[in-house]
């Protein structure tokens, strides 16, 4: 029965194993039983041990699977349950078996490389610390991190592997559907020409849960396949789907970080450097010419220990903490009039706390070793009670009594994600059991609205992320002027858009500004980046001090319309290739200033072109990469706004860590080009050289713009019903817009 079940995902002979380990031995059910509902399509696997009740429901969905795994300690004693296993074996895919493959998204997070040949052994002893090697780059395996065990990281991963062939576009993919408790990594490896995939079901921070008399586990997954696996916007649509149906609300589905934008204090230079004055000076330059600004981010800088990072221990020292000469008047007034302003205020709370500040000196018990990794500062260990109660009394203090509405919370995961047996107190529970408890206790003094930001340890695209925060930073800090680490985050960020989870937590692409570590050419790299991945969410810099800036209107146009989490899609990109790691050609399907857009007279796609290697370069695009059906097209640089011809194959010169911003329209008659304004919807009408277009603009502007294809000899613009007055120039309009309203253009000639 079983085998028939598994037949269905047409990928071998496949064959299952369930077994568990408990108290460090292996063992295999001494019976089970299998019964079949054929109505609801659920197998009924009831394995019995002498202390222990095992029950696996499968339920067929076509040639998929779901699973529901529910494990209880029927003994009288307590036991500890190092994990649930599951073996597949007999998995082929009708190639050869030395072309068999895995994907998981952990892979470019620590190797640089994303995909791996099945018995490629993941390992730092080959790391090698110069250049990016395609093929086994190691910056990033560090010690404790690297492995055999696939997905066993602490960076917060997609939670899904893929096993397929480079020849074929079938595979198989496992994916985790609740994390209350578990998570899963993974083992793949050949057993002669069959693939066998071993999925372990075990405990974030301890290496085995210690289960009361009565005790359940209950674990979740689904198997399902794909014929999609050469194209990585599309390998875990079976997944995802699934996966939906199964998340509870959303916090990161909501549109708290997705069309506004918060200014942070960190990048662009400022890092520590803050003060009540020069914080309170921003908001009212941003309040006043940046209207999609919506938060105020005080980061790190705020206590009186300052190096390293020191956020979560400063409610020890009470009023102490805060250094008064940078904030003379207290927290609570600057929160205050950040209000009075008009912005929100949201404030940086770092997990680790240094071993010299007074919280670990007196009380070094209340911490995890963590020495494997940082050697001057510790995480809070919240499997000790007494750790529990402060970390509690410091979020009374952060968020209730500082008055702040928002938090980024940095360097956080690593008392709740890490695989290794760290916990110092009793292990009956999980790492992800007090990170449900952790992540709800902020919930509970944060208002509905609250952005609410995952740091560091950096995660790769979890969407159970979601079930709390509204955005996930997903790369390491772009803003110190490193174009390596632009570089990785281009790799990284890939890996999680391709998921197309956006919607139910933003991903974010750490803060966007003037960049003054980086040229031109890079920081224009970085701006439409952040622009076409739709991961704009941080706003850096002193922007009140940056008008001489030539970068400032450029930053300006970029976030006029910030669509955060909305899908973007690859074009001409091979994941599977080793040599070419990373894409050259992403695009979404809508203008960049709009968020949604009707009619035949507006940009049909907006592309970006990247070239992140050390030489110039041409690359190539084609209507069909774009998903365009065969006519005649216009492609206009939105940064020059120079047009071209587009209906068939051509190449785009970029220079070496250069970028190109592409809108793509119809050839013929009058078009809406480009736009200097942000809009939630544009619709056009169009006939011959005459159009008709509505825009209903988000935010007032002093200078709007609006570039036609051909030069509009006959214009009239009215806001709201009402006549405005316009300026034609060329093929544009520029006209100033006092308030958000719905425009109204006619155009002929």
């Amino acid at each position: 029965m079983l085998e028939e079940i598994l037949r269905k995902l047409k990928c071998g002979q496949l064959q299952m194993t369930p077994r568990i380990t408990v108290n460090g031995k292996s063992l295999c059910p001494k019976e089970c039983n299998v019964t079949y509902a054929k109505a609801t399509g659920t197998a009924h696997l009831a394995m019995r041990h002498a202390d222990f009740e095992d029950d696996l429901y499968l339920t067929v969905h076509g040639t998929d699977l779901t699973a529901r795994r529910v494990f209880r300690n029927t003994s009288r004693r307590t036991q500890k349950l190092n994990e649930l296993v599951v073996e597949f074996k007999g998995i082929t895919f009708g190639k050869p078996p030395k072309d068999d493959f895995f994907y998981h998204n952990e892979n470019p997070r620590i190797y640089e490389v994303m995909s791996f040949p099945v018995d490629y052994r993941r390992s730092a002893a080959d790391a090698k610390d110069t250049g990016f090697d395609f093929v086994a780059g190691n910056r990033w395996a560090d010690p404790g991190v690297s492995g055999d065990l696939i997905g066993a990281s602490i960076y917060q991963p997609f939670p899904a592997i893929l096993l397929s062939n480079y020849q074929t576009r079938r595979g198989l993919v496992h994916g985790t559907l609740s994390q209350k408790c578990c998570y899963h990594c993974y083992l793949v490896a050949h057993e002669g020409a069959a693939v066998k995939l071993t999925a372990f079901s075990r405990f974030k921070d301890i290496d085995a849960l210690t289960m009361a008399p009565g005790r359940i586990v209950t674990d979740e997954w689904y198997l399902g396949t794909t014929e999609c696996t050469d194209d990585l916007d599309h390998l875990f649509d079976g997944y995802t789907s699934v996966l939906r149906k199964s998340l509870p609300p959303m916090y990161g589905s909501t549109a708290v970080n997705r069309h506004s934008l918060v200014w942070g204090s960190w990048n662009d230079g400022i890092f520590r450097k803050i003060s009540e004055e020069m914080l309170l000076q921003e908001a009212r330059h941003l309040k006043a010419h940046f209207p999609m600004v919506e938060w105020l981010q005080m980061d790190d800088g705020y206590a009186v220990n300052l190096s390293p990072a020191h956020g979560l221990g400063v409610p020890y020292e009470g009023e102490k903490g805060i250094d008064r000469r940078k904030f003379p008047n207290g927290i609570r007034h600057f929160t205050d009039e950040i209000r009075r302003i008009g912005l929100k205020p949201a404030i940086w709370i770092g997990g680790f706390c240094p071993k010299y500040t007074p919280i670990f000196q007196e009380h070094p018990e209340w911490f995890l070793n963590y020495d494997y990794r940082v050697t001057d500062s510790a995480p809070l260990d919240p499997s000790i009670p007494e750790a529990r109660e402060y970390m509690l009394r410091a979020l009374d203090t952060l968020l209730l009594e500082f008055g702040f509405d928002g938090v980024k919370q940095d360097f956080w995961s690593y008392g709740f994600e890490d695989s290794h047996d760290l916990y110092n107190g009793p292990h009956d529970h999980s790492g992800y059991e007090y990170r449900d408890w952790w992540l709800k206790e902020f919930r509970r003094r944060l208002p509905a609205y609250a952005h609410f930001q995952a740091g560091c340890d950096i995660a790769m695209g979890n969407p159970f992320l979601g079930e709390f925060y509204t955005n996930y930073r997903y790369g390491i800090d772009i803003g110190a002027g490193k174009w390596d680490n632009v570089k990785t985050n281009f790799l990284w960020g890939v890996a999680c858009f391709a998921t197309h989870t956006g919607d139910l937590c933003v991903p974010n692409s750490d803060a966007i500004g003037l960049f003054p570590g980086l040229n031109d050419t890079e920081a224009m790299f970085c701006l439409n980046y952040c622009l076409v991945t739709h991961s704009m969410v941080e706003i850096a810099g002193r922007l009140s001090q940056a008008a001489p800036s030539p970068r400032l209107s450029a930053l300006k146009k970029a976030i006029c319309c910030p669509n955060n989490g909305a899908d973007v899609f690859l074009a001409r990109y091979d994941y599977r290739d080793h040599q070419h790691c990373l894409p050259e050609i992403l695009y979404f399907n809508t203008p960049f200033f709009a968020l949604k857009a009707s009619g035949d007279g507006v940009p049909l796609k907006t592309v970006g072109l990247f070239n992140a290697e050390d030489e110039d370069r041409k690359i190539r695009l084609a209507p069909k990469d774009l998903k365009l059906p065969n006519g005649k097209y216009t492609i206009t640089d939105v940064w020059t706004g120079e047009t071209f011809a587009f209906s068939r194959e051509r190449a785009f010169p970029v220079a070496a860590h250069g970028s190109r911003l592409l809108a793509v329209n119809h050839a013929d008659g009058q078009q809406l080009l480009d736009a200097d304004l942000g809009a939630f919807d544009v619709r056009s009408e169009r006939h011959g050289k005459s159009l008709r277009i509505s825009i209903r603009a988000r935010y007032r502007q002093d200078e709007a713009r609006l570039l036609f294809a051909l030069p509009p000899k006959k214009a009239t613009i009215a806001l709201d019903g009402k006549p405005l007055d316009f300026r034609r120039q060329g093929n544009a309009i520029h006209f100033a817009l006092p308030r958000p309203g719905t425009l109204m253009l006619e155009l002929n000639g």
